[in-house]
Protein backbone atom coordinates (compact mmCIF):
# COMPACT_ATOMS: atom_id res chain seq x y z
CA UNK A 1 0.00 0.00 0.00
CA UNK A 2 2.26 2.57 0.57
CA UNK A 3 4.36 1.79 -2.06
CA UNK A 4 1.28 2.25 -4.16
CA UNK A 5 0.25 5.82 -2.58
CA UNK A 6 3.74 6.80 -3.05
CA UNK A 7 4.03 5.58 -6.94
CA UNK A 8 0.60 7.96 -7.76
CA UNK A 9 1.60 10.72 -5.72
CA UNK A 10 4.84 10.79 -7.97
CA UNK A 11 2.98 9.74 -11.07
CA UNK A 12 3.36 12.68 -13.62
CA UNK A 13 2.63 10.84 -17.10
CA UNK A 14 0.00 8.09 -16.61
CA UNK A 15 -0.13 6.86 -20.47
CA UNK A 16 3.83 5.81 -20.00
CA UNK A 17 3.87 5.09 -15.81
CA UNK A 18 0.45 3.32 -15.70
CA UNK A 19 1.09 -0.15 -15.90
CA UNK A 20 2.80 0.34 -12.57
CA UNK A 21 0.30 2.04 -10.58
CA UNK A 22 -1.73 -0.11 -11.70
CA UNK A 23 0.23 -3.14 -10.35
CA UNK A 24 1.06 -1.77 -7.17
CA UNK A 25 -2.24 -0.43 -6.42
CA UNK A 26 -4.49 -3.86 -7.60
CA UNK A 27 -1.79 -6.08 -5.18
CA UNK A 28 -1.78 -3.70 -2.78
CA UNK A 29 -5.45 -3.53 -2.24
CA UNK A 30 -6.25 -7.00 -2.75
CA UNK A 31 -3.80 -8.53 -0.45
CA UNK A 32 -4.82 -6.06 2.19
CA UNK A 33 -8.63 -6.93 1.85
CA UNK A 34 -8.19 -10.25 1.86
CA UNK A 35 -5.96 -10.28 5.04
CA UNK A 36 -8.85 -8.54 6.58
CA UNK A 37 -11.54 -10.65 5.54
CA UNK A 38 -9.19 -13.54 6.01
CA UNK A 39 -8.80 -12.33 9.69
CA UNK A 40 -12.68 -11.80 9.99
CA UNK A 41 -13.17 -15.31 9.05
CA UNK A 42 -11.22 -16.55 12.00
CA UNK A 43 -13.07 -14.64 14.44
CA UNK A 44 -16.52 -16.19 12.93
CA UNK A 45 -15.41 -19.64 11.90
CA UNK A 46 -12.63 -20.45 13.99
CA UNK A 47 -10.44 -21.07 11.05
CA UNK A 48 -8.38 -19.02 8.09
CA UNK A 49 -10.52 -19.55 4.56
CA UNK A 50 -9.44 -22.35 2.68
CA UNK A 51 -7.58 -22.26 -0.70
CA UNK A 52 -10.96 -22.87 -2.81
CA UNK A 53 -12.42 -19.66 -0.60
CA UNK A 54 -9.67 -17.42 -1.13
CA UNK A 55 -9.30 -18.12 -4.91
CA UNK A 56 -12.99 -17.63 -5.27
CA UNK A 57 -12.38 -13.88 -3.85
CA UNK A 58 -10.90 -13.50 -7.18
CA UNK A 59 -9.11 -10.33 -8.09
CA UNK A 60 -12.19 -7.96 -8.46
CA UNK A 61 -10.51 -5.71 -5.70
CA UNK A 62 -13.79 -3.13 -6.05
CA UNK A 63 -16.23 -6.02 -4.72
CA UNK A 64 -13.60 -7.08 -2.07
CA UNK A 65 -13.30 -3.65 -1.37
CA UNK A 66 -16.75 -3.31 -0.85
CA UNK A 67 -16.57 -6.66 1.65
CA UNK A 68 -14.09 -4.75 3.69
CA UNK A 69 -16.71 -2.24 4.25
CA UNK A 70 -19.31 -4.22 5.23
CA UNK A 71 -17.51 -6.60 7.96
CA UNK A 72 -16.44 -3.62 9.29
CA UNK A 73 -19.98 -2.16 9.10
CA UNK A 74 -21.31 -5.45 10.65
CA UNK A 75 -19.05 -5.60 13.42
CA UNK A 76 -18.59 -1.61 14.26
CA UNK A 77 -20.43 -2.27 17.83
CA UNK A 78 -17.20 -4.40 18.51
CA UNK A 79 -14.95 -1.03 18.32
CA UNK A 80 -13.50 0.75 21.44
CA UNK A 81 -13.71 4.17 20.06
CA UNK A 82 -17.18 3.53 18.26
CA UNK A 83 -17.94 7.19 17.47
CA UNK A 84 -14.11 7.76 15.78
CA UNK A 85 -14.31 4.43 13.82
CA UNK A 86 -17.95 5.06 12.62
CA UNK A 87 -16.79 8.79 11.16
CA UNK A 88 -13.74 7.20 9.34
CA UNK A 89 -15.53 4.02 8.06
CA UNK A 90 -18.47 6.74 6.44
CA UNK A 91 -15.72 8.66 5.26
CA UNK A 92 -14.57 5.62 3.01
CA UNK A 93 -18.42 4.64 2.48
CA UNK A 94 -19.32 7.85 0.95
CA UNK A 95 -16.52 8.69 -1.49
CA UNK A 96 -16.42 9.04 -4.80
CA UNK A 97 -13.59 8.70 -5.42
CA UNK A 98 -12.69 5.40 -4.32
CA UNK A 99 -15.34 3.61 -6.39
CA UNK A 100 -13.62 4.67 -9.68
CA UNK A 101 -9.70 4.14 -8.87
CA UNK A 102 -11.23 0.41 -7.35
CA UNK A 103 -12.73 -0.53 -10.60
CA UNK A 104 -9.21 0.62 -12.16
CA UNK A 105 -7.50 -1.56 -10.22
CA UNK A 106 -10.36 -4.58 -10.75
CA UNK A 107 -10.20 -4.22 -14.78
CA UNK A 108 -6.20 -4.18 -14.41
CA UNK A 109 -6.01 -7.19 -11.72
CA UNK A 110 -8.62 -9.18 -13.56
CA UNK A 111 -7.36 -9.20 -17.01
CA UNK A 112 -6.56 -5.62 -17.55
CA UNK A 113 -2.51 -6.58 -17.75
CA UNK A 114 -3.01 -8.71 -20.74
CA UNK A 115 -4.91 -5.85 -22.45
CA UNK A 116 -2.51 -4.59 -24.28
CA UNK A 117 -0.19 -8.23 -24.97
CA UNK A 118 -3.77 -9.44 -26.56
CA UNK A 119 -3.65 -6.38 -29.37
CA UNK A 120 -0.20 -7.13 -30.08
CA UNK A 121 -0.63 -11.07 -30.02
CA UNK A 122 -4.11 -10.48 -31.88
CA UNK A 123 -4.64 -7.32 -33.02
CA UNK A 124 -7.96 -6.46 -31.51
CA UNK A 125 -8.90 -4.90 -28.33
CA UNK A 126 -10.77 -6.98 -27.19
CA UNK A 127 -14.41 -6.91 -24.92
CA UNK A 128 -13.44 -5.21 -22.23
CA UNK A 129 -12.20 -1.42 -21.87
CA UNK A 130 -7.95 -1.11 -21.21
CA UNK A 131 -7.44 0.15 -17.40
CA UNK A 132 -6.02 3.69 -18.71
CA UNK A 133 -9.87 4.11 -19.81
CA UNK A 134 -11.13 3.73 -16.97
CA UNK A 135 -8.07 6.07 -15.18
CA UNK A 136 -9.30 8.94 -17.59
CA UNK A 137 -12.42 8.24 -16.00
CA UNK A 138 -11.11 9.02 -12.74
CA UNK A 139 -9.07 11.66 -13.89
CA UNK A 140 -12.58 13.34 -15.22
CA UNK A 141 -14.33 12.41 -11.89
CA UNK A 142 -11.60 14.75 -9.72
CA UNK A 143 -11.53 17.57 -12.60
CA UNK A 144 -14.87 18.20 -12.43
CA UNK A 145 -15.70 18.24 -8.95
CA UNK A 146 -13.05 20.69 -8.47
CA UNK A 147 -13.82 23.30 -10.72
CA UNK A 148 -12.18 25.99 -8.58
CA UNK A 149 -8.74 23.91 -8.87
CA UNK A 150 -8.71 22.64 -12.25
CA UNK A 151 -11.05 24.84 -13.86
CA UNK A 152 -12.74 22.62 -16.33
CA UNK A 153 -11.05 19.61 -18.13
CA UNK A 154 -7.14 19.04 -18.23
CA UNK A 155 -5.53 22.02 -20.24
CA UNK A 156 -3.74 21.38 -23.45
CA UNK A 157 -1.66 23.47 -22.58
CA UNK A 158 1.97 21.59 -21.31
CA UNK A 159 3.01 23.77 -18.91
CA UNK A 160 -0.78 24.03 -17.59
CA UNK A 161 -1.58 20.39 -17.90
CA UNK A 162 1.55 19.55 -15.70
CA UNK A 163 0.67 21.14 -13.32
CA UNK A 164 -2.85 19.73 -13.32
CA UNK A 165 -1.82 16.32 -13.35
CA UNK A 166 0.55 16.81 -10.01
CA UNK A 167 -2.65 18.28 -7.78
CA UNK A 168 -4.48 15.61 -9.27
CA UNK A 169 -2.07 13.05 -8.73
CA UNK A 170 -1.99 13.78 -5.19
CA UNK A 171 -6.15 14.41 -4.71
CA UNK A 172 -5.58 10.28 -5.89
CA UNK A 173 -3.03 9.51 -3.60
CA UNK A 174 -4.55 11.01 -0.84
CA UNK A 175 -7.58 9.38 -1.35
CA UNK A 176 -6.21 5.87 -1.36
CA UNK A 177 -4.03 6.59 2.13
CA UNK A 178 -7.28 7.67 3.22
CA UNK A 179 -8.67 4.30 2.64
CA UNK A 180 -5.45 2.82 3.65
CA UNK A 181 -6.01 4.11 6.91
CA UNK A 182 -9.59 3.78 7.68
CA UNK A 183 -9.21 -0.27 6.70
CA UNK A 184 -6.34 -0.32 9.62
CA UNK A 185 -8.40 2.08 12.10
CA UNK A 186 -11.42 -0.46 11.59
CA UNK A 187 -8.85 -3.02 12.49
CA UNK A 188 -7.30 -2.12 15.32
CA UNK A 189 -10.41 -1.16 16.64
CA UNK A 190 -11.45 -4.86 16.42
CA UNK A 191 -13.94 -4.80 13.40
CA UNK A 192 -12.13 -7.78 11.91
CA UNK A 193 -11.63 -9.85 15.39
CA UNK A 194 -8.93 -10.22 17.26
CA UNK A 195 -6.79 -11.70 14.74
CA UNK A 196 -7.60 -8.05 12.95
CA UNK A 197 -6.40 -6.61 15.76
CA UNK A 198 -2.50 -7.58 15.63
CA UNK A 199 -2.80 -6.98 11.49
CA UNK A 200 -3.72 -3.70 11.75
CA UNK A 201 -0.40 -3.18 12.87
CA UNK A 202 1.58 -5.19 9.65
CA UNK A 203 -1.24 -3.29 7.56
CA UNK A 204 -0.33 0.43 8.23
CA UNK A 205 3.37 2.09 8.66
CA UNK A 206 3.89 2.53 11.78
CA UNK A 207 6.03 5.69 10.94
CA UNK A 208 3.65 6.88 8.87
CA UNK A 209 1.99 10.26 9.89
CA UNK A 210 -2.20 10.08 10.27
CA UNK A 211 -4.03 11.80 7.04
CA UNK A 212 -4.32 15.33 7.79
CA UNK A 213 -8.39 15.06 7.78
CA UNK A 214 -7.64 12.33 11.03
CA UNK A 215 -5.09 14.32 12.82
Amino acid sequence: MRDSVEAIRGLSHPLLHGDGIFTLGSIGVEKTAKILLGCAAVERDGAWPSMKTLLGWGHDIDKLSRSVAETARACIGQATATDYTEAVLRRIEESTLLPLLFATFSRYGRSGRFHYLDILATDERGDFESPQAHWSRLENHVTQSDPTTFGGPLSEDWEDLDGQLVHLAEVIADELEVWWFAVHLCALQGCFGSLGKRAAFVIWDPARPVPREFA
